[in-house]
Formats: structure tokens, sequence, C-alpha cells
């Protein structure tokens, strides 16, 4: 089978791959073989992380510089790890839109309190982990079956 065109997106932790690992050999011979950018994604500044959460919940920066600065050192300003924080703290009723005063509030002893794990694959399980049962089913399936599959598979 001949491919003409292909896309493959692909992320990795730079610091865990060194010379010897075997994904550090597959890039390599990508290089080689197919034209390739490589984006390097670095964590984001404090001063980028209140952005992000002023700009969430559309508060004036000083307004959230304090929430935003935990944020930051609870998350390393990993993106995925802000995004899924202040998912959880929404999740959890720390981060909650008052409609008595208008504007967003968090409990911030509870948010210092809160742990933050710093594993991708945790995170991601805990997240399917707070699914209802039929959608950790239907993901299963999905797992086993591969990235696409019809409604009488899913029905099973």
């Amino acid at each position: 089978m001949e491919t003409s065109n292909f896309l493959f997106i692909g992320s990795y932790r730079d610091n865990e791959i060194d010379a010897n690992h075997p994904l550090s050999a597959e890039l390599k011979e990508l290089q080689k073989e197919a034209s390739n950018t490589n984006i390097h994604v670095s964590s984001l500044t404090k001063e980028n992380v209140n952005e992000l959460i002023s700009d969430t919940i559309h508060m004036p920066q000083e307004l959230t510089i304090t929430f935003s600065d935990i944020i930051y050192k609870k998350t390393g300003g990993n993106a995925l790890f802000v995004t899924q924080f202040l998912r959880s703290l929404w999740d959890e009723g720390l981060l909650f839109f008052s409609l008595e005063s208008n504007t967003w509030k968090w409990d911030i002893e509870s948010i210092k309190r809160k742990e933050m794990h710093d594993d991708v694959g945790l995170l991601m399980s805990n997240k399917i982990l707070q699914l209802p049962a039929e959608c950790q089913h239907a993901m299963k399936l999905l797992a086993c079956v591969g990235s696409s599959c019809d409604e009488t598979t899913l029905s099973m």
C-alpha cells in the first residue's frame, strides 16, 4: 500500500529520553526519511499562568495573581496540568462562580492542601474513573478495536 500523504503528531518528555532510548533512534530515522518539524513546548511562566487563569475566569490579573501563583507552584507551569488542575478544582467545588457577588471565588486553603500528580497517565486515568460506568466500558471497548468503530460494536 502506497501512502502519498501522512501526518504524524507525537509528543514526549525530552527530559525522559536520552541518546540510548529507542525513541531517539526512531526520531533520527524519521528525520532522514521525511520532512518534519520539531516543536519544543516549554512550561508556562508564572505570568503566563496568571494570564491564562485571568482570561479563563474573566477577572483582572491583579485579582488572580495569588491564586495563579499557587496553581503555578502545583503544576510547574505545565499547560496540560494547569488546565486539568483548574478543571479538578471546579469539579470539587474549590473554584466556583458566586451568583451573589457575580464573581469567581476559590478556597485557597483547600487548594494549597490539594495534591497534584505530575504523571499524565495517572491524571488521565483519574479523569476516566470519574466517568459513568457505561462510558468507561465504551472506552475499554474502543481501546481494543482501534480508533473507530460502529454503533453495533459500541452497543456490546
